[in-house]
């Protein structure tokens, strides 16, 4: 399917609403936010608005935010409080080919609700010391939750994405094993660098996605990278993961 053809939804789980800032909205009131889901009366009126609508017409957008600090209590007073998203998607589809869930990095609860809706699982992950050992705890924490919640199907982890990466910086190199330019070989042994720990565990590295202002001048005017600069080169590195989930649209 042509990239331009595919439905796209986001779905926001985050109360942060960076939505707004990355696709020109306003901040939602609470009856046209992602909160409604969670009510007790949801009937399937998803308060879907589009987004990029100047440049595109196949994406369109749930948003979070404030809102959401209101759902912890409908969540967790639901006879299935983990499972509420899933059973509102079941029970009224939405038309799209992917629906992207935008999870905080805190995983309670909206993690949770997220994961038993999903079907592919992609984490982003900071190249610095404090962050290598995050692969291990949330994989932890998904393997946990799967057994927890019973979730058959099983969500598939499709990998983690290396983000915001500075080339520039050696322990950024180092970390991710990226030769310095110009230069042949590591200065690390390979076994120490993230990729290969965690492809050890049969988990998909993806590229670096590289750190540029781009992206800020981007955000400031409501837009992606691709929209904002098209032809810019630092987009290429979402090629793999765009590629990844068109190959499993089309299998379907």
């Amino acid at each position: 399917m042509p990239h331009d053809l595919c439905r796209r939804s986001i779905v926001e789980l985050d109360h942060n609403g960076s939505l707004c800032t990355l696709a020109g909205l306003n901040p939602a009131a609470p009856e046209h936010s992602v909160a409604v889901i969670f009510k007790k009366t949801f009937k399937g009126n998803y308060p879907l608005v589009p987004v990029w609508s100047d440049h595109l017409s196949t994406v369109t957008a749930i948003q979070g935010g404030k809102p959401l600090e209101e759902s912890i209590n409908d969540i967790y007073s639901s006879a299935r409080k983990y499972q509420i998203l899933q059973d509102a998607l079941e029970d009224f589809p939405l038309t799209s080919d992917v629906i992207l869930f935008d999870t905080p990095a805190s995983l309670e609860p909206m993690g949770s609700v997220a994961l038993a809706a999903c079907t592919h699982v992609l984490a982003p992950i900071k190249p610095e010391y404090k962050d290598t050992g995050s692969f291990a705890d949330l994989l932890d924490w998904y393997y946990e939750k799967v057994r927890e919640l019973r979730l058959k199907p099983q969500p598939k982890l499709m990998g983690f994405a290396p983000s915001r990466v500075a080339v520039d910086k050696a322990v950024h190199r180092n970390i991710l094993g990226i030769p310095k330019k110009g230069e042949v070989g590591l200065k690390v042994p390979e076994e120490d660098t993230l990729p290969y720990q965690i492809q050890q565990l049969d988990v998909r590295c993806f590229q670096p996605i590289r750190e540029c202002d781009y992206y800020l001048w981007a955000s400031g005017v409501g837009l992606p990278l691709q929209l904002y600069r098209p032809g810019c080169t630092f987009s290429q590195d979402f090629d793999p993961i765009i590629d990844c989930i068109v190959d499993l649209i089309t299998k379907k």
